[in-house]
């Protein structure tokens, strides 16, 4: 046979129609005709728009034409055209041109018969020979399948499946009974590349639904629709045509994956097509015919990954739809990624870290996610929400920062950096997103300025949409009303009772005002609370910039911040103080006190009054005493002597100050007051300093009782028991280390080993520090007899010490020795103070009377190793005496003797 041409099956429209489609030319579409097959007639598929239903058999007619030549090359000869110019012919799926029609076959298998035109012909005389030919052989094959009762001719086939080419279901039910499940389908039709209508072969129905490729949008094509002008997108075209060259009516499966952001109940679906020469969506994105989608990349075949890079190479070749690009390939190249501790948690998607190699803090938003909206009522709870889940993941912890973009300052928003920041791993951002607390933010397709891990977020988005958990619950969550337990004291009282008897109590630090004032949250009891570490005192920092912090301030300010700042903590109530505020003691990590670490980095000092009330007393003063010894924070220029000394010597001025205030404030009293008589016998134990001293009461009863304590104390000591834990103030029995004796001593200072221990033995004066080893509990008999040992000054005088004539110290307690070592004074106590140690004056006891010149105080005077204070107490009881130790000091001034042999000692003071 002459004549026949050839061209590919582009569609079977029915079981006697076919759209041919010729040679392609150029980047033109190929061109495309319509044939009916010649001599035939199948049943006709129907047009639910028009309300025409499907003829019996129709779709299993077309399927039968449709899997022999759809999509395959095809010779064809036009038979025969009608008046409105459609073409007839006959087509042939291989050579022969006698065994090769398919129009035969169709009628062979009783998909089809003889038309009642062509058997019309048959008695005409102007038909040709090989068309009567060609209708005897579809006559004879029609017979065939009618006498075997082959295809429409069997009188007891069962009806087909209906075809549904519209959706009227339950868009989201369906998707959840099928969804990821392989789907047997058609492709019926290829709007765009990426825009498919396909067939799902269901057990009870052919659904027609619209499929969206899963991760990929390739340019629009839109031409003949009523009421709509055409688009054609650049490639758009090119890029349909090859989607139709390899799936248009090509039997594949479909996975179904997600309904489209915000898409009614439409039967359209994000889904993949599954066919055995490759993935189609990878191919559409390597060829640069589409670009990736980011709304629905999450639910791509085989992840984002493979689509992202196949997108970039695309780029880089500057393929089709890339053509014009001018951006930067990966958009992520310029990101800087260093290591860093999260310190604080501003909001839902913010954090703040600390940048070790800058040594700074630095604050970044979760790249491409927005948490719920705070000002929105309904989402206010989940905004609380997504800042707690961060505050658990990430506070306090090493993560690794990814900085992906800077987002400029606009509207009411603050210039940002945006990051990707990941705690062991974990993308934090993509945590919050999964669990439903953040929402992944729509970046135009060209906007390289995204998270460097978008596409997990999008994945861990639709896992959250799919569970319907958080946002997308549907279900509103008010922010929660929290009680505040420190409005008023009367209020903190109303608590602190039932805290106190839990022990330690679960909290979290909410926000750090001072070093050691903070507000902490009880989750368990629904509060808030102000809270002040007990026993300590820390420097006030500044509240703004125009105001001066105390020394040190900023530092306790930034140390408590930095390790507790919305950490989770234990505290022990102790009290509660007159604004409402808590005092206690804060435990970080359960075992370490944030008192005793500010304490022991110098960013404090024990505070005596709080500290007594404390339980914790002893290890206060021990991390204080670390501090100092190692010279941190505020002791950098501690003097441990200097110290003690200003404070003996701020304990005679406060003295001095009360005695003046009681002088002005009753003058009258104060001149009546008359010379304090009260002898005592006494031996100086111990010269602590020059201008301290002990002694011991030399009554024949102390004695007697002193010396039988001492005896049974000696008279070993039983091993310390295992619960032993020695506390500052507490008395004890302690080996002196002279002459390995044991005596009644007080323990001082509990040192920061732990282990020694600074002891003051209360019978003699004298201290010394001891290993554990050396000490006893003291057993409660020995506790009876008060302590033979009583601090004392001499009256009237100011001795040197480190501050006052300095020089002469050694040269004063030398002389002060051998006027009162190992010899029986008798002391009159000039006065006993309400705090400090006792005024007396000192006198041979064979003196016969009291001369104060004659008295070691004026003894002291007159060689000039005292200067003469006159607002003691003392002075004010004895203003006569006083006067008198003032000539001695004079004379000695005037002789040049003593501390005054280069001239007037008190002119640096003044």
């Amino acid at each position: 046979m002459s004549g026949l041409l050839g061209a590919t099956v582009k569609l079977v429209l029915s079981g006697d129609s076919l759209v041919l489609r010729g040679a392609q030319r150029g980047n033109q579409p190929p061109p495309e005709r319509t044939m009916g097959l010649a001599y035939i007639a199948a049943p006709h598929l129907g047009n639910q728009k028009k309300e025409i239903e499907d003829e019996a058999f129709a779709l299993e007619a077309r399927e039968f034409l449709r899997r022999r030549v759809a999509g395959k090359p095809i010779k064809f000869v036009v038979r025969y055209k009608t008046n409105s110019g459609r073409e007839y012919g006959s087509v042939y799926t291989g050579p022969d041109t006698q065994n090769d029609d398919i129009a035969l076959k169709l009628v062979e298998e009783g998909w089809a018969k003889v038309s009642d035109q062509a058997r019309g012909k048959l008695n005409r005389s102007d038909v040709e020979a090989e068309e009567a030919a060609l209708i005897d052989s579809l006559l004879d094959r029609e017979e065939y399948a009618r006498s075997g009762r082959r295809g429409m001719w069997d009188t007891k086939a069962k009806p087909s499946r209906p075809r549904l080419t519209t959706f009227d279901q339950d868009a989201s039910k369906f998707l959840a009974q099928n969804k990821s499940r392989e789907l047997r389908a058609t492709i019926e039709l290829v709007r765009d590349a990426s825009t498919l209508r396909a067939t799902l072969h269901m057990p009870t129905a052919h659904q027609s639904v619209t499929l969206l490729l899963a991760g990929v949008r390739a340019p629009a094509v839109r031409t003949n629709v009523p009421g709509q002008r055409d688009i054609a997108e650049p490639f758009g075209e090119e890029a349909k045509f090859h989607v139709e060259s390899r799936l248009l009516q090509q039997d594949v499966k479909v996975r179904l994956e997600a309904l489209p952001h915000g898409a009614a109940a439409s039967g359209t679906f994000v889904g993949n097509v599954i066919h055995p020469a490759g993935n189609i969506s990878e191919w559409l994105v390597a060829n640069g015919y589409a670009r990736v989608a980011d709304l629905s990349v999450s639910h791509a075949e085989g992840g984002p990954a493979k689509l992202r890079q196949l997108e970039s190479a695309a780029k880089q070749k500057r393929l089709r739809v890339w053509q014009g690009f001018s951006g930067q390939i990966g958009g992520l190249a310029a990101s800087k990624s260093f290591d860093a501790t999260v310190v604080r948690i501003v909001s839902g998607d913010t954090v703040v870290v600390h940048d070790e190699t800058r040594n700074a803090d630095r604050e970044f938003q979760l790249a491409s996610i927005r948490q719920p909206r705070v000002s929105d009522p309904d989402q206010a709870g989940y905004a609380d929400q997504a800042r707690e889940t961060l505050r658990r993941l990430c506070i306090g912890k090493p993560v690794s920062v990814t900085i992906d973009y800077h987002r400029p300052a606009q509207d009411n928003f603050r210039a940002r950096d945006c990051a990707t920041i990941k705690a062991k791993g974990q993308d934090l951002g993509a945590s919050l997103v999964q669990k439903g607390l953040a929402g992944v933010l729509r970046h135009r397709a060209d906007d390289e300025s995204r998270s460097s891990n978008y596409d997990a977020l999008l994945v861990a988005e639709a896992k959250a949409q799919e569970a319907k958990v958080g946002i997308h619950s549907g279900k509103p969550k008010q922010a929660a009303k929290i009680a505040n337990a420190s409005e008023s004291a009367e209020r903190a009282r109303s608590f602190i009772t039932h805290w106190q008897r839990s022990g330690r109590v679960p909290c979290i630090v909410d926000y750090v005002s001072g070093g050691a004032r903070l507000r902490l949250h009880i989750p368990k009891e629904n509060c808030k609370l102000t809270f002040v570490l007990g026993g300590i005192r820390c420097p006030r920092a500044a509240r703004n910039s125009g105001e001066a912090g105390e020394p040190l301030g900023a530092e306790a300010l930034a140390y408590t911040t930095r390790h507790a700042l919305q950490r989770n903590v234990e505290v022990e109530f102790e009290g509660v103080d007159k604004t409402g505020g808590f005092i206690g003691t804060l435990w970080l990590n359960k075992d370490n006190s944030l008192a005793e670490d500010l304490l022991a980095h110098g960013l404090a000092s024990v505070h005596e009054y709080s500290a007594a009330q404390s339980p914790y007393s002893s290890h206060l003063y021990a991390a204080e005493s670390q501090a100092q010894k190692l010279k941190r924070g505020m002791w950098v220029d501690y003097d441990a002597e200097k110290a003690e000394e200003d404070q003996r010597q701020e304990k005679e001025e406060a003295a001095a100050r009360e005695a003046q205030r009681q002088l002005e404030k009753n003058p009258a009293a104060v001149q009546g007051l008359q010379p304090r008589i009260e002898f005592l016998d006494v031996v100086v134990s111990e010269i602590t300093r020059p201008s301290t001293m002990f002694i011991q009461i030399a009554t024949q009863s102390n004695i007697k009782e002193l010396e039988d304590l001492m005896a049974e104390l000696s008279v070993g000591q039983a091993p310390a028991p295992t619960d032993f834990v020695p506390k500052a103030g507490q008395l004890i029995s302690a080996c002196y280390t002279v002459g390995d004796e044991w005596h009644r001593a007080k323990i001082r200072k509990v040192l920061p080993s732990k282990k020694e221990f600074d002891v003051l033995y209360i019978d003699f004066g004298n201290s010394e520090v001891v290993g554990i080893d050396r000490i006893r509990p003291l057993a409660p008999k020995f506790s009876g007899l008060q302590p033979q040992a009583h601090e004392a000054q001499l009256a009237f005088l100011r001795l040197p010490d480190d501050s006052f004539a300095p020089d002469y110290v050694a040269e004063t307690v030398a002389e002060l020795r051998r006027l009162v070592e190992g010899r029986q004074l008798v002391a009159n106590v000039e006065a006993r103070p309400s705090s400090g140690p006792l005024q007396i004056t000192l006198y041979e006891p064979d003196l016969g009377k009291s001369i104060v010149e004659k008295s070691v105080n004026g003894t002291l005077a007159h060689a000039g190793f005292a200067l003469a204070t006159k607002s003691s107490l003392a002075s004010l009881h004895s203003p006569l005496a006083a006067n008198k130790i003032e000539e001695l000091v004079n004379d000695a001034r005037s002789a040049h003797r003593g501390i005054w042999e280069y001239g007037d000692v008190t002119a640096a003071e003044q």
